[in-house]
């Protein structure tokens, strides 16, 4: 496997966005403003992270995902880290990450890899996707958590 950058002259890898983030008017928010990394077999995508400049500082993850038939097998602990690397090449010294209340695999993959809850946002899915309703294991997806991890040099 080999790491690409996002070609923004080519198609984007939404297929696998998507996986991580419901909403395709969300991504295209983010996309052109981000530096997407994919982890590629060949000219398949078999991860991507992209990464959001928050300010001098911090820098968040947008998005981050992994082909459901590969997941499991360290990949994501990949992106990331490449996340990180990238991040601290920059001179930035946080990363952020946020998600769901629901994302139970999701919480406990960052807080295993460093990231620390910071901040819960109430009613943040149900207000920013008044129309659909989002559950996950069983939960509904109400409240934000936002995540962060320091980056020291």
């Amino acid at each position: 496997m080999h790491w690409t950058i996002w070609d923004k002259s080519k198609p984007s890898p939404l297929e696998l966005l998507l996986e991580a983030d419901p909403s395709e008017t969300q991504i295209t928010q983010y996309l052109d403003k981000s530096t997407v990394f994919e982890l590629k077999d060949d000219e398949k995508t078999m991860g991507v992270v992209c990464l959001l400049p928050i300010n001098n500082h911090q820098i968040e993850i947008m998005n981050i995902a992994v082909l459901e038939s590969i997941r499991n097998k360290g990949l994501g602990k990949k992106l990331l880290e490449k996340a990180f690397d990238f991040a601290n090449s920059y001179h930035f010294t946080e990363l952020i990450v946020k998600t769901g209340n629901s994302s139970i695999n999701q919480l406990a993959f960052y807080q295993k890899n460093g990231f620390r809850i910071q901040k819960i946002v109430p009613n943040y899915f149900s207000e920013q996707y008044p129309n659909q309703a989002i559950i996950e294991n069983g939960i509904p997806c109400l409240d934000q958590i936002i995540l962060l991890k320091e980056i020291k040099s």
